[in-house]
């Protein structure tokens, strides 16, 4: 029999057991669910003393293996110098990952560094990942990034 010790670890997370989930995830971090897992257990101080530092370290190692809330989450981290000094270009590239698995939530952040001429990147750039929002999912946060850096200028 196989098991998985990321849904054991899970199961006792979901009954607020988080000394339990710790321990559990962090004997099996050579499954990068278990890795973003404990970057969430960090983030949240559950189980653990809350550390940005080590959350973003876990979710950044986890985002390396496609997991994609790890993308989101080590991108923004970087981009709002949560527990890491800011660094617009580190966002970019897990930020990139996750809006090529059409993440939306990647794509309004993206766009933002982007508008901001960071990264990179360009306003064109920034509008069409905004655009792309827009058309799809809407969002107030989306129109806020098309509104705030006047995107709708922007010619395609």
């Amino acid at each position: 029999m196989i098991v998985d010790f990321y849904i054991s670890a899970m199961k006792y997370y979901e009954v607020g057991r988080y000394k339990e989930t710790f321990e559990m995830l962090d004997a099996h971090k050579e499954d990068p669910r278990c890795v973003y897992a404990l970057g969430t257990l960090y983030y949240n101080g559950q189980g653990v003393e809350r550390n940005f530092t080590k959350a973003t370290a876990h979710y950044a190692q986890a985002a390396e293996f496609g997991i994609l809330p790890a993308q989101v989450s080590a991108g923004f981290a970087y981009a709002n110098a949560m527990g890491v000094p800011e660094d617009f270009d580190k966002a970019a590239h897990y930020l990139k990952m996750a809006v090529a698995q059409g993440e939306a939530a990647a794509k309004i952040t993206l766009a933002e560094i982007y508008a901001k001429g960071e990264a990179g990147g360009s306003r064109k750039e920034a509008a069409q990942l905004i655009r792309d929002v827009l058309a799809t999912t809407g969002g107030e946060e989306a129109y806020d990034i098309y509104t705030r850096y006047d995107l709708g200028n922007v010619k395609e």
